[in-house]
């Protein structure tokens, strides 16, 4: 009797011993799995943080090139009456224009200051039409001034710009005087092709 309690008592000694065992294994697997699914959790938020800080550069990136044209006229506005009221305040006599003429001068400018502006190389991605132009605001990163923008320098179409090459790409950059590098980020050629599909 005395043998089979010493036996018994051995036995559960080493159930006991296995089970801690299997306790310790099981709860440092779990431990472990869990840590590696939270870093991959994290990785995976930090990644959508991204892309969403980057979507938000775009759109910001967007919204001020639609209301750059408004700032300049602002300053430009605000210039011309700080320069009135130095004339005022200096006693000389103000000359003032005529609408004409400040029409005039304002195409003088504008014709000196496109003159020194590259050209764009039809030939590479052809003329558009624009009786038949598109909607290129469908474009990510084309809002209604760059359209407009593009529709003066004569790009109407999606097949247009589908066909642009990077010696196109710096030259409507710095025609539409728009961020460099944005053209190639928004990846116009990409949406461009997907949308002359549809």
């Amino acid at each position: 009797m005395d043998h089979i309690l010493e036996n018994l008592s051995d036995y559960v000694s080493i159930f006991l011993l296995m089970l801690s065992t299997f306790l310790i294994g099981y709860f440092s697997a779990w431990n472990f799995q869990k840590s590696k699914y939270t870093k991959l959790l994290k990785k995976a938020k930090r990644q959508a943080n991204l892309n969403k800080i980057n979507k938000d550069v775009s759109n910001i990136e967007t919204i001020f090139t639609e209301i750059k044209p408004k700032i300049v006229e602002v300053v430009k506005e605000t210039q011309k009456q700080q320069q009135k009221y130095q004339e005022t305040n200096s006693n000389e006599q103000i000359v003032s224009k005529s609408p004409e003429d400040i029409v005039a001068q304002t195409r003088m400018s504008y014709v000196t200051y496109t003159k020194s502006k590259p050209e764009l190389n039809f030939d590479h991605f052809g003329h558009g039409n624009p009786q038949k132009k598109d909607d290129l605001t469908q474009i990510n990163g084309i809002g209604p001034y760059i359209e407009q923008r593009l529709n003066e320098i004569g790009i109407y179409n999606y097949d247009q710009i589908s066909r642009f090459q990077e010696e196109d790409i710096m030259v409507l950059t710095e025609l539409i005087d728009f961020f460099p590098g944005r053209i190639e980020r928004d990846n116009w050629i990409f949406q461009a092709e997907a949308l002359k599909t549809h």
